[in-house]
């Protein structure tokens, strides 16, 4: 499907960090297919690129099966160093762990957790290191909107291996050296999601724990930045 005017063949995406099974890469795609098609520009970085959906089904996946069911593909994780890093960085955090248990066994709030935890993360990130030529052209690949057809089976040559290796280990500096900020950035991230049960119980008139469609996502978001955001205040989510 065409998606940022880059055609992007879901059935091909990168290959899960976790161990999946057939049934939940189905379900996945048939979850993401029409969120795709809703073009939820507040969440561009995250819905970008191959790269950047393989996170939110990593993201996904730890969300709807819970950290206890979850098992490493080392085989695949060895491929995506970078991310697998922002993977393990997120799912340790306390707040994590907290939407974690909200969206547990639910397929479509743990997709929109999904969504919105990778912009969040991708937005910080993107920030970061935009300044660091180096960094920057290792990560861009997360989120960039130019060609996206990478042959997965083709192993990264000496110079990406390298340049991975150098993201990898700067991402897990700068988490640790602003480790406040980061965790502000999971705490903001919980509230929003807070936010969007909460003017979804409003809408409804009735006390849920579930956001009732994926259909309402785009609603949603376009209702919580014309109420919290003005023009001129610079946004998380951008």
């Amino acid at each position: 499907m065409l998606i940022n005017g880059i055609e992007i063949d879901l059935a091909k995406l990168e290959k899960p960090l976790l161990l999946v099974s057939e049934d939940e890469e189905f379900l996945f795609l048939r979850l993401i297919q029409p969120t795709l098609e809703h073009e939820l520009i507040q969440c561009q970085l995250a819905l970008s690129t191959r790269k950047s959906i393989s996170l939110v089904r990593d993201f996904w996946l730890a969300l709807y099966k819970g950290q206890e069911k979850l098992y490493i593909n080392s085989g695949h994780a060895l491929l995506y160093p970078i991310r697998l890093i922002i993977f393990e960085l997120v799912t340790q955090a306390e707040y994590f762990k907290r939407l974690s248990k909200k969206s547990f066994g639910d397929e479509c709030l743990s997709l929109i957790y999904a969504i919105v935890l990778v912009q969040f993360v991708l937005r910080w990130i993107k920030e970061r290191f935009s300044d660091n030529k180096e960094v920057n052209e290792a990560l861009k690949l997360l989120y960039r909107t130019t060609d996206d057809t990478v042959d997965d089976q083709t192993s990264p040559s000496r110079e990406q291996s390298i340049g991975q290796a150098i993201a990898v280990k700067a991402i897990r500096f700068e988490v640790r050296e602003n480790s406040q900020e980061f965790a502000s950035l999971l705490y903001q991230t919980y509230n929003f999601l807070h936010y969007l049960h909460e003017i979804e119980k409003e809408k409804e008139q009735k006390e849920t724990t579930k956001l009732s469609s994926m259909r309402n996502v785009e609603d949603i978001l376009n209702r919580f930045y014309n109420k919290r955001y003005t023009t001129n205040n610079v946004t998380f989510t951008g």
